[in-house]
């Protein structure tokens, strides 16, 4: 996924997205800054990143476009559950 919307502070809360589950990305190329509630974290290239969806939340470039590989969940515990073997 590219993202190309700058970061221009924490943001507001009809700006940030909450739902049951966990997302997962690593940044391949660029700079990201990923925002949870209050905070933000600046993820970069051969970074990863994983949270809980239900922090309002949101990705966003730092310092021109980034391309990130994302797993989303929605159901957040199924993703981490292995078949019996």
């Amino acid at each position: 996924m590219r993202i190309t919307d700058e970061a221009r502070g924490p943001g507001t809360a009809d700006q940030l997205g909450v739902h049951p589950g966990n997302d997962w990305f690593t940044v391949l190329s660029g700079t990201v800054t990923l925002i949870l509630g209050e905070r933000a974290i600046r993820v970069e290239t051969g970074q990863a990143a994983e949270f809980p969806t239900m922090i309002p939340h949101a990705i966003k470039a730092h310092g021109g476009p980034a391309d990130i590989l994302c797993i989303l969940d929605h159901d957040g515990q199924r993703a981490r559950l292995h078949p019996p073997v």
